[in-house]
């Protein structure tokens, strides 16, 4: 998703050479009226549906199991692009793709030894925006990380030990430095790692650590002396990336739909984001059988979870004249997984789609964004174009290996298309 503002991009795995075939549309045998209600097309009896979760789940097996992973700038990111491309431009939209550049955050390697009282390998993750270093110094024990916790005479160069929890992980390194940290290691408070997001760069290296090894340097603190050498590897760098832009015909986007396509590295991304992406298919497909796709643009965003770049480029492309044309926003990220639907953005739009929501027996919930959560909605609210983020909460495998196919359940996806047709017309309307 939810580019937890920016997590750094890996090396994936190698992607495969061979382009996905499209999968096959299902035969539309419900006859249609010309502007039929959603709640028609949740009929189970008679003919056909209209909106089909099962080929909305096509497009996921396509992009999360046939390409795979899709970090930003990857060989796998264009092959996923060229793939959506080729689905909208197979429902008859005109179709291009937007090529741009940017310069983002990459994290390449962390390393943590305990080099006294013995040696001991463990297992750091860097945090996203954490200063690159190479620090060799003793281990602090520094709590929760507030500046009460940190020993009154300053750590004088040492390595500040902190638990995760209370302080945002850039509040506990701000501390950390200006009590004379030279690194910070932030260990879980709960079992495994983490990845974690820092608000702006740091001065010092930051890094995540499980709660199991956190808690074992822990241990030893109260045993004696610890010494430990922590390495970061990290900078800025220059990266290539695409939007997939698709309308009904040349005019303006009146009102857009969009959902970013791109994963972490080694991350397939089925729910995180090849499920907003075979939603936001699904709803160019149907609109098109419907007769409603005038006026109407579809964007598959890359480069999102580095830190919405490609939505926030689409943006600064629509000038101030196109902004202003443009009447909202529908944003599909994590729609696949998770116990409730979510509706997350401007408070008028989600008030709205929430009790048309209601009508079609869909139980949704207007949502505050939680704090270091974001997705492409915010790139076009902060241009102050209305905008709505349909999401399903919560994912255990979230931004892990986990996110597979298996787990993403078609029946969702065919909510979340109704969800996105309903907050079109809701915002095609008068």
């Amino acid at each position: 998703m939810l580019a937890c503002l920016a997590l750094a991009a890996c090396q994936g795995s190698e992607p495969s050479n061979e382009q996905p075939s499209p999968p096959s549309s299902p035969t539309l045998t419900a006859t249609l009226a010309a502007t039929p209600s959603l709640s028609a097309t949740r009929q189970a009896s008679g003919s056909a549906t209209v909106i089909s979760g099962d080929e909305a789940y096509d497009h996921v097996l396509a992009l999360a199991e046939e390409v795979g992973p899709r970090p930003t700038g990857s060989d796998a990111e264009r092959q996923a692009a060229q793939y959506i491309a080729q689905q909208l431009t197979s429902y008859g939209y005109q179709t291009e793709t937007q090529e741009f550049t940017f310069e983002f955050y990459l994290a390449e390697t962390a390393t943590l030894e305990m080099v006294a009282p013995e040696s001991l390998s463990l297992d750091p993750r860097a945090l996203h925006l954490s200063a690159a270093g190479d620090v060799t110094a003793e281990l602090v024990s520094a709590g929760i990380g507030r500046p009460e916790d940190f020993p009154p005479q300053g750590l004088g160069g040492g390595v500040a030990l902190i638990e995760r929890g209370e302080l945002s992980f850039s509040e506990k390194v701000a501390n950390a430095a200006a009590a004379g940290a030279a690194a910070v290691i932030i260990s879980n408070n709960q079992p495994d790692i983490f990845r974690g997001d820092l608000e702006v760069e740091s001065i010092i290296p930051a890094v995540a650590l499980s709660q199991e090894q956190g808690r074992q340097l822990l241990s030893l603190l109260d045993q004696g002396t610890v010494t430990v050498h922590l390495f970061v590897e990290a900078g800025r760098q220059a990266e290539q990336s695409q939007n997939v832009v698709a309308r009904a015909a040349e005019e303006d986007c009146q009102v857009a739909v969009g959902a970013h396509y791109d994963s972490l590295a080694e991350v397939p991304g089925a729910n995180d984001n090849a499920s907003g992406v075979a939603a936001l298919l699904e709803t160019a497909r149907v609109l098109v059988a419907i007769g409603e796709q005038e006026g109407v643009c579809f964007l598959a965003f890359g480069a999102e979870e580095p830190g919405l770049f490609g939505s926030r480029h689409f943006v600064t492309s629509l000038g101030t004249e196109g902004r202003s044309s443009l009447k909202g926003m529908v944003n599909l990220d994590m729609v696949g997984v998770g116990e409730e639907w979510q509706l997350i953005g401007s408070p008028a739009l989600v008030e709205r789609i929430d009790q048309e929501a209601a009508t079609l027996g869909l139980d949704t919930v207007p949502t505050e964004a939680p704090i270091a959560m974001t997705s492409d909605y915010v790139s076009f609210t902060s241009a102050d174009v209305p905008a709505v983020f349909v999401h399903r909460s919560d994912d255990p495998r979230y931004h892990s290996e986990s996110d597979r196919a298996e787990f993403v359940e078609p029946e969702l996806l065919k909510e979340a298309t109704e969800l996105a047709i309903l907050a079109v017309r809701e915002l095609q309307s008068p």
